[in-house]
């Protein structure tokens, strides 16, 4: 790590935050125990979400971590303690960043066009509206790796009938996730599953994210967004959504983070114009190793790192100054 750490300082630096999917028993623990910052951070999470987030991210409090109104505040508020210390410690000056999904949040709190009390409160908003937009087990979320897009969508067509199915994820250029109800995902896998080289995984989730079933979901989300104030961006942040980066108009923000809720999220093409704009070194802030794993598919030529806790914080320290 030492080697690879003396490398970024002659880089420009991206920012990836993860999304649902990343969580992990014992998140921030150790982060929380050094750091009386961070500690206060997680005290004011527990206070804003009213119940003990700190308690569920611990892993005291069983199979909460993975039920999306908890794991969505969790990863959000452990992206932050993170970035927020590598940021203090290292004086990171990132030149652009992109969070998947749910990661968008922090990567627009880490931009500081949200504040942390702002964004929580929205991360909050919309895992609950998430949850509550579809009946429990009628939907689902199937990775699919090595069949063209093309391919994915002529099948969809052919199996989707009167219901909803579409591709949520274009996570890589092998990689995406369809998403939709279980009676036409269940047709879908039975034609993936025999094509060439492919490679068919069902999702531990109960709902068809980046799809129109989370329609329900937008009129919620909507109300506390118009009480949200935002900020013009310290960095560039993209999104999901066009894999553009974001204005500084809040009406074009508050409305691009109500379209991301039904619309695909554009992993690769935000990851290429990232590099488009000059990143050269990519840093995942906040739980799991999927974002940085996805990066070697996208260009394997750009150095990636997972960066979750105290440890992976210390291995970076002095590198960038």
């Amino acid at each position: 790590m030492a080697r690879e750490s003396e490398t970024v300082k002659n880089h420009a630096l991206a920012l990836l935050f993860p999304g649902q999917g990343s969580q992990f028993p014992g998140m921030g623990l150790d982060i929380v125990s050094e750091d009386s910052k961070s500690r206060e951070t997680l005290a004011l999470a527990d206070e804003i979400l009213g119940y003990p987030l700190s308690l569920i991210m611990s892993g005291k409090r069983g199979e909460e971590l993975n039920h999306t109104v908890y794991t969505q505040p969790a990863i959000f508020v452990h992206s932050v303690l993170v970035w927020n210390m590598l940021e203090s410690r290292l004086k990171l000056k990132p030149l652009v960043a992109a969070g998947h999904s749910l990661g968008e949040y922090s990567a627009l709190c880490a931009a500081g066009v949200l504040k942390f009390e702002d964004a929580l409160r929205l991360v909050q908003t919309r895992a609950e509206a998430m949850n509550c937009a579809q009946p429990s087990g009628a939907c689902g979320m199937t990775a699919v790796l090595g069949v063209a897009p093309d391919r994915i969508r002529e099948i969809i067509e052919s199996v989707k009938q009167d219901s909803i199915l579409d591709i949520g994820n274009y996570n890589s250029p092998e990689q995406f996730v369809i998403s939709g109800t279980i009676d036409a995902l269940d047709r879908a896998r039975e034609i993936l599953i025999r094509e060439k080289r492919s490679r068919v995984v069902n999702l531990a989730v109960s709902s068809a994210f980046h799809t129109e079933l989370m329609r329900p979901a937008i009129e919620t989300l909507s109300s506390t967004l118009n009480e949200t104030h935002i900020s013009p961006a310290k960095f560039r942040v993209i999104a999901n959504v066009t894999a553009e980066p974001y204005s500084n108009d809040p009406a074009e923000i508050r409305d691009t983070l109500l379209r991301q809720v039904v619309s695909p999220v554009l992993w690769e093409s935000s990851v290429r114009k990232m590099i488009d704009f000059g990143a050269s070194y990519f840093i995942e802030t906040g739980p799991g190793k999927v974002l940085s794993g996805l990066m070697k598919r996208i260009d394997r030529s750009l150095p990636a790192i997972s960066v979750s806790d105290i440890e992976g914080i210390k291995s970076l320290q002095g590198a960038f100054q």
